[in-house]
């Protein structure tokens, strides 16, 4: 499959873009945003329960589907978007007062996740890698922002029902917890160390933890005593 994705990438060099052409397979369950084609992509696999339902509480399908939405947008202004217009040209097109104001920014995501560790061969802590996350960290942040923001607006417009058997949390929280379960899993310790090092994700149980550390309605829903998040962007 390798050689044959390699094979297929070097045959377009050279040639017009194919602004049609899909990254992703119809049944993947992912999303993706294409700089150069200024457009985000929502494979069927993923418009589908338990990440989408139209007959679920709004509040779970925001929780997953919305933050993924909202992931993929703020992929657009994140460290590697940004640098693509609406056109999907290559060029600096922000200021250099609000570049010098995202880069400030965007140090506290790098800090903040490189703290983070998995055990290594040897059961010695191996950090994440804060700049090979950074977009998708700063992504995960915008886009539960966005997502919970939208749904307030919504549930405004037409309450949402309660889940029986589930009084203890209210609709708000049941929104991150909704989030929290998109990205509940587990790996190998031997998957788990090669991500570290090559994967441009944090792992999913860090996604968990560092975005609700960066959600001021998070902290507001479950009644932290620090509601100040630890790293914000927008």
């Amino acid at each position: 499959m390798s050689k044959f994705d390699v094979a297929k990438e070097w045959s377009s060099l050279g040639k017009p873009v194919d602004r049609d052409e899909w990254g992703m397979t119809v049944p993947t369950v992912n999303a993706y945003y294409n700089p150069p084609g200024n457009e985000i992509v929502f494979p069927a696999g993923i418009m589908q329960f338990p990440v989408f339902d139209v007959e679920v509480p709004q509040y779970l399908s925001y929780g997953a589907f919305g933050s993924v939405s909202g992931h993929e947008l703020s992929h657009a202004f994140d460290s590697t978007g940004r640098h693509y217009d609406q056109n999907g040209n290559y060029t600096d097109w922000w200021t250099n007062s609000t570049v010098a104001g995202f880069t400030e920014r965007a140090e506290c995501f790098v800090n903040q996740y490189a703290k983070y560790t998995v055990p290594g061969p040897d059961e010695k802590p191996i950090h994440v890698n804060g700049k090979l996350t950074l977009g998708e960290n700063i992504a995960d942040a915008g886009g539960v922002s966005a997502a919970f923001a939208a749904w307030k607006k919504r549930t405004a417009e037409t309450p949402n029902e309660d889940l029986p058997g589930l009084d203890y949390f209210s609709q708000d929280q049941l929104f991150f917890v909704s989030y929290a379960n998109w990205w509940c899993g587990k790996s190998r310790k031997e998957t788990a160390i090669n991500r570290i090092y090559t994967d441009p994700h944090a792992p999913k149980w860090a996604r968990i933890l560092g975005t609700m550390a960066n959600s001021r309605d998070f902290t507001e829903s479950f009644q932290c005593k620090k509601k100040e998040p630890t790293c914000e962007l927008w």
